[in-house]
């Protein structure tokens, strides 16, 4: 009895406002001096990341019996330092964050006023991170303030501290046996984000690429320390200690270039490849890595990188917008299925066959839109004077209902008055 009573204390009671739904016992302690996020420990890796460190990271993470996604995680962060791996992934996902955010009814009518619902901060940030979980692999948020109809803040989970294949949210995210919640207790607090069929994410390939970059970036600036900036040498034939130090210090004040002191019968020769320009071997692999990186985000290169004719360029286009489509497809269908049920259990009005669609924003200018509504109103159509304020801001008065004038008896009938000339009429006033 004692041991069920204390389950039931420590069970998670049903938040309020949800339906079939339970919060995690998760707090927000941003803002403290604790390197913490709600419930997790977690720890920044920031040391220069090798291909020892990548063919590691995702033998632990392949791991059958017990997968680790932190060595990964920490991987693909170093991986987005590249600049050039950053812009062509930010390229991607804005292609579809910058879309217009509206539901659908079943017939494919726009419902304006639901549409609000999903024209948010929150929101977008939502599917940012739905686009994220494909080169990441998975993402996860925390509903962590919300009313009844109304989401008000989401929170980022570590990736590192999530492993799906187990279901499993890690306190300490270098230890998966230890203490952790099961996030699929919790599908209305805790929203698990996977667009691609397995949970590694593009930048698997990607990654070592850009550690092959910082290679060469490294040999290069190597190669500048030697051929960019002249070596002095200093010769001397007097061997004590005293003289060495003065001379170094004198060689030091000189400037930041490569020095050395030797006897004057040592002989120093510092030979550069004649074959080749050296410095074009560094170039050249920079350039290639650059467009396998294109390729493997984009699917081509010419969107970013030069091109050659604008024939090429425009298919180029045409394959980058294939993408695109697709990356809208999956974020509609992802929201539609699986994220509109979380939304009605905290209170949305979004009823059942309704569906989110990204399209393009429509923009209008003023001027447009007025030649537009005069086409409307010859035609014998009246806008409504709440669309009149919302679009063009302008706040109306409310109309008055003048008397409608009498009817003019038609003439011969009978019943009309004798005219009354001007000086009849004055005469009632005198």
């Amino acid at each position: 009895m004692a041991e069920n009573r204390l389950q039931k204390q420590n069970k998670p009671a049903p938040a309020a406002g949800v339906r079939n739904g339970r919060r995690p016992k998760l707090r927000d302690t941003r803002g403290t001096d604790k390197i913490e996020i709600d419930y997790f420990r977690f720890y920044e890796s920031l040391y220069r990341k090798e291909v020892t460190d990548y063919q590691s990271a995702r033998a632990a993470r392949y791991d059958p019996f017990n997968p680790l996604t932190f060595p990964l995680q920490q991987l693909y962060k170093d991986a987005m330092l590249d600049n050039h791996a950053q812009g062509a992934i930010e390229n991607r996902i804005l292609r579809v964050t910058n879309k217009e955010c509206v539901i659908k009814s079943p017939e494919g009518d726009i419902d304006r006023v639901r549409s609000r619902f999903v024209q948010k901060k929150w929101f977008r940030h939502l599917i940012r991170k739905a686009m994220e979980s494909k080169f990441y692999g998975y993402s996860m948020l925390f509903i962590n303030s919300f009313e009844h109809g109304n989401i008000r803040e989401i929170i980022d989970i570590p990736r590192e501290n999530v492993i799906p294949e187990r279901g499993m949210l890690l306190k300490n995210a270098m230890h998966p046996t230890g203490e952790h919640i099961l996030f699929r207790e919790f599908p209305n607090f805790l929203i698990y984000i996977q667009l691609m069929p397995d949970a590694i994410g593009i930048l698997e390939r990607i990654a070592p690429l850009t550690i092959y970059k910082r290679h060469s970036w490294a040999s290069w600036d190597e190669f500048e320390q030697f051929y960019g900036v002249p070596i002095r040498i200093a010769r001397t034939m007097i061997n004590t200690k005293k003289h060495k130090d003065e001379l170094q210090k004198w060689l030091e004040m000189m400037g930041s270039g490569a020095y050395g002191i030797f006897d004057k019968q040592t002989d120093i020769e510092i030979k550069e490849n004649s074959k080749t320009d050296a410095y074009n071997v560094f170039l050249q692999k920079i350039n290639i890595i650059n467009k396998e990186i294109s390729k493997g985000t984009n699917g081509q290169t010419m969107t970013m990188d030069d091109g050659s004719s604008q024939s090429q360029a425009n298919v180029h286009l045409l394959i980058y917008e294939e993408i695109t489509k697709a990356d809208i497809m999956d974020v509609q269908d992802w929201a539609s299925d699986q994220f509109f049920p979380v939304m009605r259990s905290f209170g949305y009005d979004i009823p059942e066959g309704y569906y989110l669609e990204l399209q393009e924003p429509v923009s209008i200018k003023p001027e447009d839109k007025i030649k537009i509504d005069e086409a409307l109103m010859r035609g014998g159509f009246k806008p409504k004077r709440q669309y009149i304020e919302e679009f063009y801001g302008t706040p109306l008065e409310e109309e008055k209902e003048e008397p409608k004038p009498e009817p003019e008896p038609e003439e011969g009938s009978g019943d009309e008055e004798p005219a009354k000339n001007d000086e009849e009429e004055l005469s009632f006033f005198v």
